[in-house]
C-alpha cells in the first residue's frame, strides 16, 4: 500500500505511545481512524490530536481481551467508516517476575491480551479486509518476540507467539494471492509508558538496568521511556515507510537490528551478548532516533 489517503485505519493500543504516533502520522496523510484503548481518557487525548485533520474518526474504548466486544467491533466500524483498509494490532502489556513468580492467572491475563487478541483482531477483520482491492493487517511483535530473556516469560511467549501467527498468515495471504498484506514489527526499545504500566512480580535493579539503571520500578519506568534509543514518532514512521515498501518484516532501531543479527550469528552464546548495548550505553550517550 503505497498511499494511505481515503483509506481507513484501525488502531488499538491508540491511547499511547506507537498506537498515538501512528494515528498522529496516518491523519498526517489522509486516512481516516478508528482508535481502540482500554483508558477512555488517553484515548479522547489522542483523538483531540488528530480530530483537527480532514478525516473521520471514532473511538472505540474496551479491553481488548474482552471476546464478545471484538466480535462486535468490525461491523461498529463499517457502521461509521463504510469501509475497512488497515489493521494495526498494537495493544500490549507486561508481567514481570520469574516463571515461579507469575500464576496461572497471569499467564491468562498476558497471553489474552498479548496473543489471543492479535488472533481475534486479525481473524475478525480478515473477511472484510479481504474485500478492498489493497489492505494491510499490521502485528506488532518486539525484539523479545525474537530472543527470550528472564523475568519477562510471559511477554516473550506472547511476542513470540504474534511472530509465528503473523508470518503464518502472511505466507497464506501470498499464497492464495489475497490482496491482504501482512506485516510483523519488531520493535527494540521504544519510549513508550510499557514498562511503567507493567505487573510487577517482583523488581530485580539487575534484570532492569538492560534499559537504564533505576533503584526502584517507578524509577525504572521512568529511565526505560527516557532512555530509549527510538521514540514512538520514530517507530511510527518506520511502520509507515516500510509498509509502503513492502518490507513485510520490520525491526525498528539499531538495538532491534543488533540483536536479530547476534541472535543468528552466536546462538549459544545469545545470552551474554546482549549486555553489549547496555553496557556502551552506559559509557556513551546515544543520540534518541527522534
Amino acid at each position: 500500500m503505497k498511499n494511505f489517503q481515503n483509506k481507513v485505519a484501525l488502531i488499538t493500543g491508540a491511547g499511547s505511545g506507537i498506537g498515538r504516533a501512528l494515528a498522529e502520522e496516518l491523519s498526517d496523510q489522509g486516512c481516516s481512524l478508528a482508535l481502540v484503548d482500554w483508558n477512555n481518557e488517553s484515548l479522547q487525548e489522542t483523538k483531540e490530536i488528530v480530530r483537527k485533520k480532514n478525516i473521520s474518526v471514532s473511538t472505540h474504548a474496551f479491553d481488548i481481551s474482552d471476546r464478545d466486544k471484538i466480535k462486535e467491533l468490525p461491523q461498529k466500524v463499517l457502521d461509521l467508516h463504510n469501509q475497512i483498509d488497515i489493521v494495526i494490532n498494537n495493544a500490549g502489556i507486561s508481567v514481570i517476575g520469574s516463571v515461579d513468580e507469575v500464576s496461572e492467572a497471569d499467564w491468562n491475563w498476558g497471553l489474552d491480551i498479548l496473543l489471543s487478541s492479535v488472533i481475534q483482531m486479525s481473524t475478525e477483520f480478515l473477511p472484510h479486509l479481504q474485500e478492498r482491492k489493497e489492505a494491510v493487517l499490521v502485528n506488532v511483535s518486539s525484539i523479545f518476540g525474537l530472543f527470550s530473556v528472564p523475568k519477562q516469560s510471559i511477554y516473550n511467549v506472547g511476542k513470540f507467539g504474534v511472530k509465528a501467527f503473523t508470518e503464518s498468515l502472511s505466507l497464506e495471504m501470498e499464497m492464495t494471492g489475497s490482496p491482504v498484506e501482512v506485516y510483523c514489527v519488531f520493535p527494540g526499545h521504544i519510549g513508550t509508558n510499557i514498562y511503567n504500566s507493567s505487573r510487577f512480580k517482583s523488581f530485580d535493579p539487575e534484570t532492569a538496568s538492560f534499559f537504564g539503571k533505576a533503584p526502584n520500578k517507578e524509577e525504572a519506568g521512568m529511565v526505560f521511556k527516557n532512555n530509549a534509543p527510538t521514540s514512538a514518532s520514530k517507530a511510527a514512521k518506520v511502520i509507515l515507510k516500510n509498509i509502503k515498501k513492502k518490507n513485510k518484516r520490520i525491526l525498528i532501531g539499531y538495538d532491534a537490528r543488533f540483536y536479530d543479527l547476534m541472535s543468528r550469528l552466536f546462538p549459544k552464546n545469545f545470552l551474554k551478548i546482549i549486555w553489549i548495548l547496555p553496557f556502551f550505553r552506559d559509557l556513551f550517550s546515544f543520540k534518541k532516533e527522534k
